[in-house]
């Protein structure tokens, strides 16, 4: 149990806390606090300060925080929606960054990774971070870490952690380039919607997960060079500005990988599999040689309106009724 604390000290007219275990445990801002360049003191009463609660900050109008060397834990949401704060120096013992602890702070532009360890759910999520370097020390990001930032431009990725965590940068509209080549791991819709235009996928990608890049408006380029040869569901889904792919060692490409995409041709060989409605609505695509001996179903290409040539393998026995039925003028050629 918190105990609550009073007294007549300076710090009692900024501080909200509790006592706990001879401890000290910041809960928030006394009513009235005119100051909003807050320090977080290393001790009050002769107690250390370990704790920041949860929520402790949230919505307050500080601009500028300095956390005490002694603070040990650090709450969830301790500094969520501080839309006017512009800079948190960070010199404690807590090396993990809580789930939404910036989250919604707009003004904070730049922060300073090098003692932290584990950055929580979302702690950056709509904040105002325009560059992001990532060092060596940082182990975990978890879900969604910097979704939703509109004005991050750049980032540099030299920590263990080699997985993007799922939504990670999506919704980061001015993300136009990344470099993968310290990844393995990129998880489930970690670019979606973001800025990004070319993107390399080098060998030391291990996996891709589900729509990973999909309604990235302006991707234009993709070079798959990874060791994951399947192409996930939703993967590039509504990316209409990506008019050509290579799928040379593409062994399987899964629902809607491409759907509604921008591509104007494909080319599958031999040993690609194909799911359902993998290239449904993609209404720019024109040609198409199915040189693999596979089946084709019904809904591969469903509502591809505009296909002109269609060249099929001799060795395709079975092609569904309503296969091309979208693009009834098409010429099929067999080969």
């Amino acid at each position: 149990m918190l105990k609550a604390k009073k007294g007549g000290k300076t710090t009692d007219k900024i501080f909200k806390y509790s006592e706990h275990n001879g401890e000290i445990i910041i809960t928030g801002l006394q009513e009235g606090v005119a100051t909003t360049s807050i320090v977080i003191p290393e001790a009050i009463d002769g107690m250390p300060v370990t704790e920041i609660y949860d929520y402790a900050f949230c919505g307050s109008p500080i601009t500028d925080i300095k956390i005490g060397r002694n603070i040990k834990v650090l709450g969830k949401q301790a500094f969520s929606e501080c839309k006017n704060l512009k800079s948190a120096i960070w010199n404690c013992k807590c090396n993990a960054i809580p789930d939404y602890c910036f989250y919604r702070c707009t003004k904070l532009k730049h922060f300073d990774f090098s003692t932290i360890k584990k950055v929580g759910q979302y702690a950056f999520r709509e904040s105002g971070l325009q560059e992001v370097r990532l060092p060596k020390n940082i182990e975990i990001l978890e879900c969604g870490t910097f979704s939703r930032c509109n004005g991050l431009r750049s980032v540099a990725w030299n920590c263990k952690c080699d997985a993007i965590s799922a939504h990670c940068f999506s919704e980061c509209p001015n993300l136009t380039q990344f470099d993968f080549s310290g990844i393995k791991k990129i998880e489930r819709y970690a670019f979606w919607r973001s800025g990004l235009q070319e993107v390399f996928l080098p060998k030391n990608i291990e996996i891709i997960s589900t729509g990973t890049f999909s309604r990235c408006n302006g991707l234009r380029s993709v070079t798959w060079n990874c060791k994951y040869n399947a192409i996930p569901s939703y993967c590039f889904y509504m990316c209409p500005n990506l008019t050509n792919f290579d799928f040379a060692g593409i062994k399987k490409i899964e629902q809607d990988a491409f759907g509604k995409s921008g591509l104007i041709s494909v080319t599958l060989s031999k040993e690609t599999a194909v799911v359902q409605s993998c290239f449904a609505y993609c209404n720019d695509l024109k040609k198409i040689e199915w040189l693999s001996a596979r089946n084709i179903k019904g809904d591969i290409f469903k509502e591809c309106k505009n296909i002109k040539e269609i060249y099929i393998s001799d060795k395709v026995k079975n092609i569904e009724a309503n296969a091309f039925e979208s693009s009834p003028n098409a010429e099929i050629t067999f080969v």
